[in-house]
């Protein structure tokens, strides 16, 4: 089978994560051939992009103005240009060791996905997502589905072709316009138009292969990223072979200006800065070729904390982790409180 890595990015300001995404595939998944579409790029980054042979740059644009909604598009490109098996990740994505196990051995009609934070609003048990799409109901899913990594096929071309469709209509590109918090759950994102169309009737015959929050992949999302639990699993063994920098962003921030009103915004900041994704970035910084200096800890007690967790991302952080987690437990309890008296049977 003919596979290749899929990577596009049409931001110049993502150039740092996308050099460190490249780097990391490069001391990992050497043997695998990767296309990336960047049309941004400078004479600096292309000249830089020579010491990895196996990068295919392209800077021809698919389509303006569709950001990170370009995938399937991006995808069914390559699928036309003759290969057989495409994986997309993320530009904000770091690969922490050889990714490519995961993906063989699978048949040609699997699709692999991951799944997604911890979100209240990532929950899809009744196929929330196809209902408000109008598509009919084929199965449920326990959560959303997140596209930071996505395997296709030459087998799924036609999901591809629907997928972006839909991103393209005018509903979905209206809601866009929005603001994060007020777009519809089945419109915040491409992801939740993957996840609404894997649970129609029309594509529930395709298997997926789901890649597991804290197993195979670091959801870090904010102070709920990277929960106890997850960290206790990877203390042992190789950890997950993805960390994903899904919130704010460490490498855009302006560290020097920036600064924290509130407690809540305090450990927010605090927190970012002991991100899992910036301790991996760490391993690079030397071969990076720009500005580094938003990988230190900017906060006292980010500094604090790194030291007591020597460095090691599931140790690193863990005390505002279990706190996260309480909180998130005491909202669980008093959302079942609230939906208490509702619940209970007419005397």
């Amino acid at each position: 089978m003919k596979s290749t890595i899929c990577l596009a990015e049409d931001r110049a300001a993502c150039e740092p994560p996308l050099k460190l995404l490249l780097l990391s595939l490069n001391r990992h998944c050497s043997g695998i051939a990767i296309n990336l579409f960047y049309p941004p790029a400078k004479d600096g980054f292309v000249n830089w992009i020579k010491k990895y042979p196996q990068v295919r740059l392209q800077t021809a644009r698919l389509m303006s103005g569709y950001g990170w909604n370009v995938k399937p598009q991006a995808i069914m490109q390559l699928l036309d240009d003759g290969f057989d098996e495409v994986i997309w990740i993320d530009s904000d994505v770091i690969v922490n060791r050889n990714v490519l196990p995961i993906f063989s051995g699978l048949t040609s009609d699997t699709l692999v996905a991951t799944e997604h934070t911890l979100a209240e609003e990532r929950d899809d048990r009744n196929a929330l997502r196809a209902r408000l799409w109008g598509l009919p109901v084929g199965r449920g899913l326990p959560f959303a589905l997140s596209s930071g990594v996505v395997r296709v096929t030459k087998d799924h071309y036609h999901l591809m072709g629907r997928w972006w469709e839909l991103l393209r209509s005018g509903k979905y590109q209206e809601s866009q316009q929005k603001k994060w918090q007020e777009r519809p759950i089945h419109m915040l994102g491409d992801q939740d138009v993957l996840t609404a169309l894997l649970t129609s009737k029309e594509f529930s015959q395709i298997p997926i292969h789901i890649l597991r929050r804290g197993k195979h992949i670091i959801q870090f999302d904010g102070v709920y990223g990277y929960s106890v639990a997850e960290r206790m699993r990877n203390l042992l063994g190789d950890g997950p072979a993805f960390t994903h920098s899904g919130a704010a962003k460490p490498w855009s921030l302006e560290w020097r200006t920036k600064s924290s009103s509130g407690l809540r915004e305090y450990i927010k900041m605090v927190y970012l800065g002991l991100s899992p994704y910036t301790l991996s970035a760490m391993r690079f910084r030397h071969e990076l070729g720009c500005d580094t200096e938003w990988m230190e800890p900017h906060y006292a007690l980010s500094r604090i904390l790194r030291t007591l967790g020597m460095g090691y991302p599931p140790l690193v952080g863990l005390p505002i982790a279990a706190s996260m987690d309480l909180v998130r437990v005491i909202k669980y309890m008093q959302k079942l409180r609230r939906l208490k008296p509702a619940l209970a049977p007419e005397v």
